[in-house]
């Protein structure tokens, strides 16, 4: 009996330094991570920040050319039914001079100049929108632009900085 009772303090004593063998190297394992700094982290949350601003900005975007389409259609619509509304003003304004004593045809034709008149100025409000809409565009992409660059020079700061660290 004496025989196997070593045995089994050397199984024992074999367990303990397996377990504190593996012990050790999972200590090791979870310390070889460095803290990051808190510079790092703020330079971090400010890239997230700007790379957020940068999404909105695009989505902006992309709603706004989704808009352009129908806006230009609608501009080449009023343009169409204000050139074809001026030539009926026209026609009525030239059959009222031919017989000037007609009330009637006076009346179509001030009927008439004021239909010219409104859709003339539906269809200059339609290409000031449309010329609004291209602008913002325009700028959209310049500030997208600017931001790209911005969001660029912020994510080599924080690589240089994480390198160093």
């Amino acid at each position: 009996m004496q025989t196997n009772c070593p045995m089994k303090n050397t199984r024992i004593l074999l367990g303990i330094f397996a377990m504190l063998f593996f012990a050790s190297v999972a200590n090791a394992q979870t310390n070889t991570t460095p803290p990051v700094s808190i510079d790092v982290l703020k330079t971090r949350a400010s890239l997230l920040k700007e790379t957020t601003n940068l999404n909105k900005l695009k989505i902006k975007l992309t709603e706004l050319n989704t808009q352009m389409p129908k806006l230009e259609d609608d501009v080449a619509r009023a343009n169409e039914r204000s050139a074809k509304s001026a030539v009926a003003s026209k026609d009525a304004a030239n059959k009222m001079n031919a017989n000037t004593a007609d009330k009637k045809l006076a009346k179509k034709a001030s009927k008439a100049a004021k239909d010219s008149y409104s859709d003339a100025r539906r269809a200059q409000k339609l290409t000031d929108n449309l010329l609004s809409t291209q602008q913002k565009i325009n700028k959209l992409n310049a500030d997208i632009e600017k931001l790209k660059v911005k969001i660029d020079k912020m994510d080599q700061q924080l690589k240089f900085s994480e390198n160093v660290n």
